[in-house]
């Protein structure tokens, strides 16, 4: 059976066989006669209709070639010559007799019909049949033909096309379609904007679907391109529908059926689920509440943390409270092509029973289509791993019952409404009984101490964990202790945390590829710092940037997972996240000298440097300052001692480890760790880590001296004599770095000669030498006045009243102490004034003056507190204490011990720790309370024994002479 088409190219197939109609000519002669479905066509209308008015001389003669070889395509079987029953001769022309229903264009006729038939009793099947007539063009009708014939009838054919399909998207409107009506009416539009019906049918479209504003312009601009196009107002159709739409008098569309989906798409649970109780029944709680809007929850962290394995914890655990079903999607947020949300939106769609034709093409349209299924359901939508805000926005439902929880590194902070749990790394031992669950009890029971030393090296990140695990699990002839031996290296940590497919560094770097350029090169940098944690305005030093620019890139990286905020301005990273970061930056220094180790710890030492410059400034301290490597950048600046104390305890740490990582590299980063080492000793603080720091500056002084680095070197031995000293209480051991600098080279030398001199007057005083404690300090002096500087005078003449007084040369004191007292005000020295304040006052004391002595010593402790070092407070009210008790004062002096030693157990110096807790203990004995005194006599005791010391005792803590402190 022969068959046709001509909605498209010309075809024609004998059966299922297609057959060889020849060039565009000969394929034109046979539409014209197929088109004229029977009827004679002469000679002379085929050659106008295909050479048009001007034909070639011999259209003729190829008129008749092509009829004969159509015939022998046609009629393979006539006989030659033989006449033919299909393409028959009339006249001089030809005729093209078919039965019935043998073109495409009698098939879409047939559809039509059937379509109009269907029209009122059954709209959608009308409608799927009008869509079923518009496949049948397969593009252009009459493609590729010549002649003006064939012009004439590709323009009607595609005009009822068009017919065809305003009437199926009238129908689609009225079966509820209207959302996919208005996505392709927009283009069609754009294409023929003078085609009213399309303009009516968007307007309805856009009014059923909840947009009647955007109808009612609709028609403003259609009116538009009518009047300005050809000069003609709106017709009744389009009129008529505008007036509608103004008395919301369109008739209602039909809302297709369809069939009741109770979607369960969650992945299984994870069998070895370890901790995380408290936070995972605080948000099943919040995700079942019966609240007034919709309930999310996002639960956001590092990579590897465990985000998606507890938000699907969670979800298995309640999801019987949501019977309408469970949606989850991975949105692949750090991949380099995340899930588009209009892909997420049709994955929900068909997921609650939504035929693939009946999903709309439009995003906005999938969204609005998504909440309107979701109301007044009870369904849990699980969004993991989103990217950012903007992929996950137009999932999400509109209305209560419905529940959504979203995993993402992101902090998705412009998402309104949602309660947020940053999830950090487990608990030591919750990471212990992960490992356990994973390699058995036995065999963790058997190394305990190597378990333990593995889930530190993986940090207690959970991933880290799982891979350990997992690798011990199939490799039971290892032992734990052989793994974390292997961890312990930390340049082959990374490359260890991999088993199969499954690695840390892979986890990380898709989070470190969603960065840009700038985000990217301050993530490696800061890594290069291997410091507890750090301020903004050092990350901006360490940048090269703005403060205001260094917190915008720390905040983005802590939205994205990969930087922590342990406080207000400060940040830090996970370690492990830390080792790959610095891994990076290591590459990257090959090509940016300014991310070597080495430049980024200058440049964080030079940050600190400027600091603590400023807090000796702030505190009136002394001319050090002048004295100290130039810095390059301004540093933190303090509004006063209390300031600078706070300031002092946070950065502690950092220094010590900027101070370990300077001995290892050398070079200019000991230089300036030399500088602050010495800064940090003007102060006499060290703090809780006291130790820490010690060993820190002997690994500096090593490589000083390894490098010939003489000048790091003296500052170095001064900066340990006044830690072993004041922060450790080990007076022996001061002195090995404190003998004197024989030639000082310059100022700073001679500063550091000074402070050597007072720290050694210091020691012979402890140790009850006051004859060489005296000469120090004249030596100390005879510097000071080398260096002009009546400021450090003041300090030493305060510290020298203290020597006098316990030699019981109290006239000597008292002048000493009031010459201190003048220098100090002269040089506007707080710290020198309230010092030589309270050793004037402890002098009176000593002489009976006991009201003068208190309010001297009170005078002390307001100037000390006003400085805001507490160790300089703790001193004054310690020798408050002292003069209450000597005044008989027993609860007074109680009072001030238990102040002072409050102080100065969160500052250095142990020995006058003992010091206030033996006028404490003496204090107690007076008020009858013998037992606890006792205690602490026997604790002061201990601190003095091990500092190679006497203990105190009543009549020492008193009597002129050598006394110990």
């Amino acid at each position: 059976m022969l068959r046709f088409a001509v909605l498209g190219e010309v075809r024609a197939w004998r059966g299922d066989t297609p057959l060889d109609l020849g060039p565009p000519q000969r394929r034109a002669v046979l539409a014209a006669l197929l088109l004229r479905e029977g009827k004679a066509v002469t000679a002379a209308e085929l050659v106008e209709g295909i050479w048009g008015e001007d034909p070639v001389l011999r259209a003729v003669p190829a008129l008749r070639t092509h009829v004969a070889k159509l015939r022998r395509e046609l009629e393979p079987d006539r006989v030659n010559r033989g006449p033919s029953t299909l393409l028959i001769s009339i006249g001089d022309g030809y005729a093209l007799r078919l039965p019935p229903g043998r073109t495409d264009i009698h098939d879409v006729e047939d559809e039509v019909a059937a379509a109009e038939r269907l029209r009122y009793e059954d709209p959608g099947s009308a409608r799927d049949t009008l869509e079923s007539a518009l496949a049948r063009w397969q593009g252009a009708a009459l493609g590729g033909l010549p002649g003006p014939y064939a012009e004439r009838q590709r323009a009607r054919l595609e005009q009822w096309r068009l017919s065809i399909l305003e009437d199926r998207l009238a129908l689609d409107i009225e079966t509820g379609r209207s959302a996919e009506a208005v996505a392709e009416l927009g283009p069609l539009i754009e294409e023929h904007p003078l085609r009213e019906r399309f303009r009516a049918l968007l307007m309805t479209g856009l009014y059923h679907s909840g947009r009647q504003a955007e109808a009612l312009a609709e028609f403003g601009r259609a009116r538009r391109a009518l009047v300005d196009g050809v000069g003609v107002e709106p017709g009744p159709e389009l009129s008529d529908v505008h007036a509608r739409i103004l008395r919301a008098e369109l008739p209602p569309v039909l809302r297709p059926t369809r069939a009741v989906v109770t979607p369960a798409q969650l992945p299984p649970d994870i069998a070895d689920f370890t901790g995380r109780s408290r936070v995972a029944e605080e948000i099943a709680a919040q995700l079942t509440g019966d609240g007034p809007a919709v309930a999310i929850s996002a639960v956001g962290g590092m990579g590897g943390v465990g985000k998606t394995t507890l938000a699907l914890h969670i979800a298995h655990q309640v999801r019987d409270r949501f019977p309408d079903g469970q949606l989850y999607v991975n949105l692949r947020g750090v991949d380099p092509e995340p899930i588009p949300p209009g892909d997420a939106l049709g994955g929900f769609l068909r997921g609650l029973g939504v035929a693939e034709g009946d999903i709309p093409p439009a995003v906005d349209d999938r969204a609005a289509h998504l909440r309107t299924l979701l109301s007044d359901k009870r369904i849990l939508v699980v969004l993991d791993n989103a990217r950012d805000s903007a992929q996950v926005a137009q999932l999400l439902p509109g209305t209560p019952g419905t529940a959504v929880l979203i995993t993402s590194r992101s902090a998705l902070t412009e998402l309104p409404a949602v309660r947020r749990t940053r999830l950090d790394v487990l608990e030591r031992e919750e990471a212990m009984t992960l490992l356990t669950r994973i390699l058995g009890a036995e065999r963790v029971a058997a190394e305990r101490d190597a378990a333990y030393a593995v889930i530190e090296q993986c940090a207690c990140l959970p991933l880290a964990v799982r891979i350990v695990g997992a690798r011990l699990a199939v490799r039971p002839q290892w032992t734990i202790a052989s793994l974390a031996e292997r961890l312990a290296d930390e340049s082959q940590r990374l490359e260890v945390l991999q088993t199969g497919d499954l690695t840390l560094e892979a986890a990380f770097r898709l989070g470190y590829g969603q960065l840009n350029t700038e985000q990217a090169r301050a993530f490696r940098m800061l890594a290069r710092a291997d410091v507890p944690d750090f301020p903004v305005d050092g990350a901006a030093a360490l940048l090269g940037v703005p403060v205001a620019r260094a917190e915008l890139v720390c905040e983005s990286l802590v939205d994205l997972s990969l930087l922590e905020t342990p406080a207000p301005g400060r940040y830090r990273f996970h370690d492990l996240l830390r080792l790959f970061a610095a891994r990076l930056a290591g590459t990257a220094a090959n090509r940016d000298l300014g991310e070597r180790e080495s430049e980024i710890v200058v440049r964080l030492l030079d940050y600190y440097l400027a600091s603590t410059k400023n807090l000796l400034g702030a505190l009136d301290y002394s001319n050090t300052t002048l004295l100290l490597v130039p810095t390059t950048v301004p540093g933190h600046t303090f509004a006063g001692g209390a300031e600078g104390q706070s300031w002092n305890d946070v950065e502690r740490p950092v220094i010590i480890a900027l101070h370990r990582q300077a001995a290892r590299l050398g070079g200019r980063a000991v230089a300036l760790a030399a500088d602050l080492a010495w800064v940090m000793s003007e102060l006499m603080d060290t703090g809780s880590r006291a130790r820490e720091l010690a060993d820190g500056l002997k690994a500096l002084l090593d490589t000083a001296i390894r490098d010939g680095d003489h000048a790091s070197a003296r500052r170095l031995r001064v900066a340990l004599g006044a830690m072993m000293q004041i922060g450790l209480g080990e007076v022996e051991a001061s002195l090995e770095f404190l003998q004197p600098i024989s030639q000082p080279a310059d100022d700073a030398e001679r500063r550091l000669q000074v402070l050597a001199e007072i720290l050694l007057g210091v020691a012979d005083r402890r140790t009850g030498n006051t004859k060489d404690s005296h000469r120090h300090y004249a030596n100390a002096i005879a510097w000071t006045r080398a260096l002009d500087d009546r400021s450090l005078e003041a300090w030493i003449l305060a510290l020298a009243t203290r020597t006098l007084c316990e030699s019981g040369q109290y006239a000597e004191a008292v002048a000493v102490a009031e010459r201190a007292i003048a220098l100090a005000q002269e040089s506007s020295n707080a710290v020198a004034l309230g010092w030589a304040t309270h050793e004037l006052a402890a002098t009176r004391s000593m002489l009976g003056e006991h009201a003068l002595a208190l309010a001297l010593a009170e005078d002390a402790v307001h100037m000390t507190h006003r400085n805001g070092v507490r160790l300089w407070e703790g001193w004054a009210r310690t020798r408050l204490a002292q003069i209450h008790l000597r005044a008989g004062n027993d609860a007074a002096a109680e009072s001030e011990a238990t102040q002072a030693l409050r102080l100065l157990s969160k500052a250095a110096d142990p020995l006058d720790r003992a010091r206030a807790l033996s006028l404490r203990a003496t204090a107690r004995t007076a008020r009858g309370d013998h037992e606890a005194a006792a205690r602490e006599h026997a604790d002061a005791a201990e601190i003095f024994r091990r500092a190679g010391l006497p203990a105190p005792t009543l009549a020492t803590l008193f009597a002129p002479g050598p006394a110990t402190e």
